[in-house]
């Protein structure tokens, strides 16, 4: 989860502060990554209960 919200809002961080466009095709990878946590997360509770 840290990894896909570094890679999703740091990108886009970077990207405005920069103006370097390549960052910009890193911010789906991380907004990727950051949702599947999520799902990941959802699935563990729901197993737990």
């Amino acid at each position: 989860m840290f990894a896909g919200l570094v890679l999703f809002s740091g990108s886009l961080y970077a990207l405005s502060l920069t103006g370097i466009k390549w960052l910009g095709a890193i911010t789906p990878v991380g907004g990727l990554a950051f949702m599947s946590a999520w799902l990941l997360f959802m699935i563990a509770i729901v197993k737990a209960a």
